[in-house]
């Protein structure tokens, strides 16, 4: 007789014991989370470590501070005016609180500060550039490309063009049409000019310094005016050139 029918012969039952509706028993909840526990826990170290680094850490620490786009004094007016900052980590540096810290005087137009990875915290000045001169109250100030009268000068640095203005100002319009004649001269041109008056932003004249007058009128269509003006002035003998209207020039 076969062991299968002695078992049944003998009322043996095998010892496998089938479940329910079949299939393999479930896995623990507890097994199914492990992997996940350990990847979420290996995530918050990194994080916290790399957080460490950036903001605690000397590992990302300023070692330098660049200061660029200012002459020697003023670099090191700031250099003595912002806060130390060396061996601070980088991404702790208050840039605004070292902008704020930076000389604010009539030479400085702005002052930018950003952080350059890894170890240097870069100051970038933009010093106000002169480009005419102007008087007012009986003394001579230099003019921005704004028309900022904003510091005083003994006399007109060479180069600069002497613009005669009623209220000289940003928010004055002759000062505005004045400099924008003044930019789109060119700098041989600018040489000859003694003087530039603006009675309105409509009424522009220029003196040269051979005592010719040049009546510009609108800073309108002032490349074209400017480009025709040597010419003219060497094929036409006169006192007084009218180029308001450069397609109707006029000399007397």
């Amino acid at each position: 007789m076969s062991a299968t029918t002695e078992n049944e012969a003998t009322g043996v039952r095998a010892a496998r014991t089938p479940r329910r509706g079949g299939g393999s028993a479930p896995v623990p909840a507890t097994r199914r989370r492990g992997p996940w526990i350990v990847a979420l826990g290996t995530v918050v170290v990194l994080v916290a470590g790399a957080v460490y680094a950036v903001f605690f850490s000397p590992l990302l620490a300023v070692t330098s501070v660049t200061i660029s786009g200012a002459d020697d004094a003023v670099t090191a007016q700031v250099r003595a005016a912002v806060p130390a900052a060396t061996g601070t980590p980088l991404a702790r540096v208050d840039q605004d609180a070292v902008a704020a810290a930076a000389p604010t005087g009539p030479q400085i137009a702005d002052v930018e500060v950003a952080r350059e990875w890894p170890h240097t915290l870069a100051i970038t000045v933009t010093p106000r550039v002169p480009i005419a001169v102007t008087s007012a109250n009986g003394q001579l100030w230099l003019l921005d490309a704004d028309g900022d009268p904003y510091l005083t000068v003994p006399s007109a640095p060479a180069g600069l063009v002497t613009v005669q203005l009623a209220a000289p100002g940003r928010s004055d319009p002759a000062t505005r049409a004045a400099l924008q004649v003044v930019q789109a001269l060119t700098p041989d041109f600018r040489s000859q000019v003694a003087e530039l008056s603006a009675r309105t932003e409509f009424d522009i004249e220029l003196t040269l310094v051979d005592r010719k007058k040049i009546i510009w009128g609108e800073p309108t269509q002032s490349a074209q005016k400017m480009q025709m003006l040597p010419a003219l002035l060497a094929a036409r003998d006169g006192t007084e050139y009218d180029v308001s209207d450069p397609t109707l020039v006029t000399v007397r």
